[in-house]
């Protein structure tokens, strides 16, 4: 046999009269609390010398074989994985495949570019991916050393073979009707 619980027989606060919301005052006009907004409250980005100035930036996602990333849109000193202000994107590189999978919003990623967003050399190349920025110049230092002045090189050597190639084209372009093959 279970054990019978012993109910207690609380006494009830008495309740006492509510007093009725008081109506806002909107645009000198007094509207009641329950009255539908017709105006859409505007989302501006936050500042204060607390939280630091907007950033986009990845937050990692997924399981650890699979990972994929959300861009967002925070302030500098909130926690890397923590709370944003908006979700511009996701990135998902496919590696088994090489495929990399970039959803973005343009026209949001455009207007925290206006409001002065920062973003760290990861989020730079993912963003001129997109061609939404400039591409960045390569990185210096042990990565890129003696390979800059390598591809520089070869690009010159292609440069001169298409210009070339255009010069011969022109030279047989004056006589009408006739193609060189």
């Amino acid at each position: 046999l279970k054990p019978r619980r012993r109910r207690r027989f609380l006494r009830q606060p008495a309740r006492t009269a509510r007093r009725p919301p008081r109506a806002r005052a909107c645009c000198g006009a007094m509207l009641s609390p329950s009255a539908p907004r017709l105006v859409r409250k505007m989302f501006l980005p936050f500042y204060s010398k607390q939280r630091g100035p907007p950033k986009i930036r990845q937050q990692v996602c997924g399981t650890t074989a699979r990972r994929f990333y959300k861009l967002v849109a925070c302030n500098q000193r909130d926690p890397q994985q923590g709370k944003h202000m908006e979700v511009l994107g996701s990135y998902a590189p496919k590696v088994r495949t090489g495929v990399k999978e970039l959803r973005l919003r343009f026209s949001r990623i455009k207007f925290w570019i206006g409001v002065g967003a920062e973003f760290n050399q990861g989020t730079r190349q993912l963003l001129a991916l997109s061609s939404l920025i400039p591409k960045p110049p390569p990185m210096f230092g042990w990565r890129t050393k003696g390979h800059y002045e390598e591809l520089a090189r070869k690009l010159a050597d292609r440069q001169k073979l298409h210009d070339e190639a255009v010069q011969e084209y022109h030279k047989h372009a004056g006589a009408r009707g006739v193609h060189v093959r």
